[in-house]
């Protein structure tokens, strides 16, 4: 047989099944690891997102809570999930900053994941117990000098943004905070609320009930401007840390082996999701803020 017929023809047959794969898919209920507890950004989004993408789809889309060792046994999860577009995963900059911090991971952000999409961008913010005297950043600074290794501050997990954005606080601050672990945003502020550590570094989103119901005092946000849901609340920039500024963000990825089509279909169902007029209206509702663009915003793992 000639060789280049045959390549021809193993390439037809390629584009073939490519289309008949796009046009089946999906075939069953989509899934989306959810790598922290329920009732955070990463839960809420996966929720709101996954509701409005089944309508398009034509298949339910399940959100999956499998939070532990900050947010690492989700990500295992997903890279040794069937790459047939069924799986989704939920990651946060935790997903590409836990190489350089953990030895011995099972995944590879850059090798076993293909990008679907950024869905949402989280302020976070430095706020304490009530009980805590400190009414602002500079309070708080002196306090951590002034008993150095008794105030903790606690976040989703080692190896989060929070965790990056906690140390590099402490350095500049030249204070003496500890840091605290938890297993999500959700346990490291109850924790607070409930007077067992001193403070939190969390997403705005989810500080913002108990600020209003009086049980913790947010100090400052880290992004550039001030937070919409915290408008009254300086940034860190602003008390006098402009190194210390940073946003998280969140967004969908997928096994490597997903097909192209798969990929391409999610992403245009997930830009369709956050164009849609109510969702941005939800995840203001909770604080959060959806990517925007004419299609999902790409992430480059």
């Amino acid at each position: 047989m000639n060789t280049r017929f045959t390549a021809t023809l193993l390439l037809s047959l390629a584009a073939l099944a490519s289309v008949a794969h796009a046009q089946s898919f999906p075939s069953k209920p989509v899934h989306i690891i959810v790598p922290f507890p329920p009732g955070g950004a990463a839960d809420l989004t996966s929720r709101i997102l996954g509701e409005q993408m089944a309508k398009s789809l034509g298949q339910p889309v399940i959100a999956e809570n499998r939070p532990g060792a900050g947010a690492v046994i989700g990500y295992e999860l997903g890279a040794r999930a069937a790459g047939d577009g069924h799986t989704l995963l939920v990651v946060f900059p935790s997903f590409v900053i836990n190489p350089a911090v953990k030895p011995g991971l099972k995944y590879d952000p850059l090798k076993d994941f293909r990008a679907v999409g950024q869905t949402i961008s989280v302020p976070m913010v430095f706020a304490v117990n009530s009980s805590v005297p400190a009414k602002s950043l500079d309070e708080l600074v002196a306090l951590g000098r002034a008993k150095p290794g008794t105030i903790a501050y606690g976040t989703p997990g080692a190896g989060t943004t929070h965790h990056v954005i906690g140390e590099i606080f402490r350095l500049a601050a030249k204070a003496g905070f500890v840091h605290a672990p938890f297993q999500g945003g959700g346990p490291a502020i109850n924790a607070a609320v409930g007077g067992h550590i001193p403070m939190v570094l969390a997403n705005v989103s989810e500080v913002v009930p108990f600020a209003k119901a009086g049980k913790m005092r947010p100090l400052a946000v880290t992004t550039a401007e001030r937070a919409d849901a915290m408008p009254e609340v300086p940034t860190v920039r602003e008390a006098g840390y402009p190194e210390v500024e940073s946003t998280n963000w969140s967004g969908l990825v997928a096994p490597a082996a997903t097909p192209p089509a798969a990929i391409a279909r999610l992403n245009s169902e997930l830009g369709q999701a956050l164009r849609n007029l109510e969702i941005p209206a939800k995840l203001q509702g909770g604080r959060l803020l959806a990517s925007s663009g004419s299609h999902a915003t790409p992430i480059h793992t």
